[in-house]
């Protein structure tokens, strides 16, 4: 068999070179801290996503992972507070400055998160929780005897399994869905996202879902406890849960527009709001 020519195997080799090239600046990089109750830990990431977890133990893990030498992570503690940050070195328009970034942290600890592209996603914590990012999409989960504060300018938001938690959550622009979030105080608000709440508002607890030209859908079970609002100034309500009439309403109802009422104890005080957007309230089907 004739060898091949120099001709092919300099492209070749060459070419190989530069794979392993590539796969050699991947970086992984691990910054642990021992913690104790009241701990803040701060994350600040401009390229690539954020996954915090709450786990058992006194200590404070922060895994990242960089494609470049075009990027770098700075992790520091200073007394009871933590803090992460990813430095671009050269270019910012590369398509190999993303970070990755995995947070392990006792569930006590607080949380603040600043990841423009993200995404984001926190579970299982109980402390104060503060998510940014602009475009990102942001999911938190299984979270409990928290206060939540979620912002984003288009990213979408999703909540699921959040109990006994103050939530607040604003977007220009993005959806958001809350399953099974309840807590003191819940509010919610955008401009032209669409607003989806599936659950059953707990007990005791007082609910604010606005928005300015987006739709509201919410589903409730038949032993929601609540003392329901809907009113779209310029938009149409269209209601499917079985309410009784509110004995002191705080408005005249307007048939298509608004509608009131109560069911069961009126435990919690859910107020849904629209400028232009449509409202829909309706049961649970089994």
């Amino acid at each position: 068999m004739r060898s091949m020519s120099n001709g092919v195997i300099w492209p070749l080799l060459a070419a190989g070179l530069l794979t392993v090239a590539a796969f050699a600046v991947d970086n992984r990089k691990e910054c642990r801290y021992n913690v104790t109750p009241g701990t803040r830990v701060n994350v600040t990431n401009d390229s690539g996503p954020v996954n915090v977890r709450g786990m058992a133990g006194r200590q404070v893990v922060i895994a990242t992972t960089t494609h470049s030498d075009n990027v770098e992570v700075d992790c520091a503690q200073t007394g009871n507070r933590i803090q992460a940050i990813t430095h671009l070195l050269g270019r910012p328009d590369r398509s190999d400055n993303r970070v990755e970034y995995q947070v392990l942290a006792p569930p006590d600890t607080s949380v603040t998160i600043h990841a423009p592209s993200g995404p984001i996603t926190a579970e299982k914590l109980r402390a104060d929780l503060t998510l940014e990012g602009d475009a990102a999409q942001i999911e938190v989960r299984d979270v409990s005897n928290a206060h939540v504060h979620v912002r984003t300018i288009s990213g979408p938001i999703s909540l699921g399994n959040i109990t006994h938690t103050h939530v607040e959550i604003t977007s220009l622009s993005g959806d958001v869905r809350l399953d099974a979030v309840s807590g003191p105080k819940v509010s919610v608000s955008t401009a032209k996202g669409s607003i989806r709440y599936n659950g059953d508002f707990g007990e005791g607890g007082d609910y604010m879902l606005v928005n300015h030209s987006g739709n509201i859908d919410v589903t409730l079970p038949a032993t929601a406890s609540v003392d329901l609002m809907a009113r779209s100034i310029a938009g149409s309500v269209e209601n499917d849960f079985p309410l009784r009439e509110a004995s002191h309403p705080t408005f005249v109802p307007s048939p298509g527009r608004s509608f009131a009422g109560t069911s069961n104890s009126a435990a919690s005080s859910v107020q849904l709001r629209s400028f232009s957007g449509k409202i829909r309230v309706k049961k649970l089907s089994h």
